[in-house]
């Protein structure tokens, strides 16, 4: 253990002078999955900005491993709250009936794998534009075994969902074209698509929102993940589509708004 110890010690301080967010938690990461024999590889990668989760292949999600590759945005923590939040709507407020649901923008299937595990009645829609990132989240719907609960649809936003739902869910590209540039690198490297969200970020929320009514049953539920700082812009877009909807807010981990959730009555 003191090698390991040791080991660790000094990947943390390697990836910590090269300014690698989250030095020390990568640096256990990396020690404690890998082969001593590819430990150097892994840390020259890292050296290079490469998202830790792409040199691995898979990155932890809601408590499952979710395999990723550059064709997908990397699951994030504060994304686990959509996962949350319509699993408690879920389970609270619409028991009664067999559920169905869309997720939009898809990506790796990190949300609606994770739905379909502890939502096994529903019916779930997996849609993307991006036929490389449905590859990837069709190879995760069959290593969890949840390819009878969701159909894969390819397409823009909701249009290859066939029927109304009753929740849609969606973390679509939120950030603005010109902060893109001053991200990390590693953000970098993930698909422009998965990120740029137009110059407010809300492009697709938009057009999200414009085509719902018709694919939203009444009750119906949507949630979707936004920076804090674009709610107040995306509750008139949602009021202008639902303006009798109740409108709230949900809380990441670091306590600011991140999730809003259009309850239509």
């Amino acid at each position: 253990m003191t090698i390991v110890r040791e080991t660790i010690r000094e990947t943390h301080q390697t990836l910590e002078a090269a300014g690698i967010p989250d030095a020390r938690l990568e640096a256990e990461v990396m020690v404690m999955t890998v082969m001593p024999d590819d430990l150097a590889g892994i840390i020259g990668q890292r050296l290079e900005r490469i998202p830790l989760a792409y040199i691995l292949g898979y990155r932890e999600f809601y408590g499952i491993n979710v395999v990723v590759t550059p064709d997908v945005l990397i699951p994030r923590p504060e994304t686990e709250g959509i996962v949350e939040h319509t699993l408690f709507m879920a389970l609270m407020g619409m028991e009664t009936r067999e559920l169905s649901i869309a997720d939009v923008g898809t990506g790796s299937g990190a949300i609606a794998v994770n739905l379909a595990i502890h939502l096994p009645a529903a019916r779930i829609y997996a849609v993307d534009i991006s036929e490389p990132a449905l590859d990837v989240a069709a190879w995760n719907i069959r290593a969890h075994s949840v390819a009878d609960r969701i159909r894969l649809g390819h397409g823009d936003l909701l249009e290859p969902v066939p029927e109304s739902v009753d929740l849609i869910v969606a973390n679509l590209p939120y950030i603005p074209t010109d902060r893109i540039p001053t991200l990390q690198p590693e953000v970098q490297c993930e698909p422009g698509a998965a990120l740029d969200g137009g110059p407010d970020g809300l492009d697709l929320v938009r057009r999200l929102l414009a085509q719902a009514p018709g694919k939203l049953n009444s009750p119906g539920i949507i949630l979707l993940e936004l920076d804090p700082e674009q709610f107040p812009a995306a509750e008139a877009v949602a009021l202008q589509h639902f303006p009798d909807a109740e409108i709230t807010a949900e809380q990441d981990l670091s306590h600011r708004d991140r999730i809003m959730v259009i309850s239509r009555p």
